[in-house]
């Protein structure tokens, strides 16, 4: 079946049932002609006006995605490791969540984008996790009846043992403490935002129906078919942040020696992913720390807050 096919079967649906109650039919068969308006100006106003953090998002989709390329390499030799293979399927993921969340905000559908988001953080902590401790890595490639999936994720990566592990991975590698307890407490609290993505309130709800505009502070749009956010620079930003903390953290498990096992990954110097991957990270590190306070809307944090 073609597109012309079924929609022709939907108009003629639509003239049979309204002529069967007498009343001229009201449907609208250039409706997608709409839909697509409306994202190509969402896509104009969230690159105008939601910088740096488009672009750092984009750079470090790049640097997920060369990351999983070179675990494709190395799973298709059969005798890698489990641990492996979970590796390759959470960074992996991270990256197909990453361009979900770039699209859906370009798209102007940052409360869709949210709920992608919380995966995103989930995927990337439990990874560094995982890459940390190859038991529970293997363990978790192995848990593929979903009781056996479940019955792991509740035990052991949960989002309360997710953050007691993190911290006891940040004291290993010698981390200051209150640094630490800063970023802790700052990713608690955009996953109390996240989350409201994911279990409804009136307020989370709301606004992403009728979001500030991102090319006008001042005014509130109703985006049921999408619509550039304001609220969608803290989207981004996490999202990036995200991104850059493995990149540092997960890194150091993937091409190093840690606790007497080898390295996942044995660096080649003139391997182009491998030296993507190594500069990669520090393009990153020096984006997002030199724009770790910016703010596309100065002296409007505390409005856009609840986004």
């Amino acid at each position: 079946m073609n597109t012309n096919e079924i929609k022709k079967e939907t108009k003629d649906l639509y003239d049979g049932y309204f002529a069967s109650v007498n009343r001229e039919c009201q449907y609208d068969d250039r409706f997608e002609q709409l839909i697509n308006k409306q994202e190509n100006q969402a896509k104009r106003d969230v690159i105008g006006y939601l910088q740096p953090w488009v672009q750092i998002l984009e750079e470090s989709i790049q640097w997920l995605a060369n990351l999983t390329a070179i675990f494709d390499r190395l799973i298709s030799d059969k005798a890698v490791s489990n641990a492996h293979r979970t590796a390759w399927s959470l960074i992996g993921a991270s990256c197909l969540h990453s361009v979900a969340i770039r699209r859906l905000v370009l798209s102007g559908l940052d409360f869709s984008a949210k709920a992608i988001l919380r995966s995103l953080d989930e995927h990337l902590t439990a990874c560094v996790v995982l890459l940390h401790d190859r038991d529970m890595a293997e363990m978790f490639q192995t848990a593929q009846d979903a009781d056996d999936a479940n019955r792991l994720w509740y035990e052991k990566l949960r989002t309360k043992n997710l953050t007691k592990r993190l911290n006891q991975i940040e004291r290993d590698l010698g981390f200051d403490q209150e640094a630490s307890r800063e970023m802790r407490e700052w990713r608690q609290e955009e996953i109390k935002i996240q989350s409201q993505s994911l279990h409804p309130t009136y307020l989370s709800s709301a606004l992403g129906v009728n979001p500030i505009c991102a090319s006008d502070q001042e005014r509130w749009k109703s985006s049921i078919l999408g619509g550039a956010s304001a609220l969608s620079e803290r989207t981004l930003n996490y999202a990036c942040k995200a991104i850059w903390y493995f990149s540092r953290i997960g890194f150091l498990f993937l091409f190093n020696e840690y606790n007497g096992k080898p390295p996942y990954i044995k660096l080649r110097r003139d391997d182009e992913m491998h030296q993507m991957v190594v500069i990669g990270r520090d393009v990153l590190s020096t984006l997002n720390l030199k724009y770790w306070d910016y703010e596309c809307y100065p002296g409007k944090g505390d409005e856009l807050t609840a986004g």
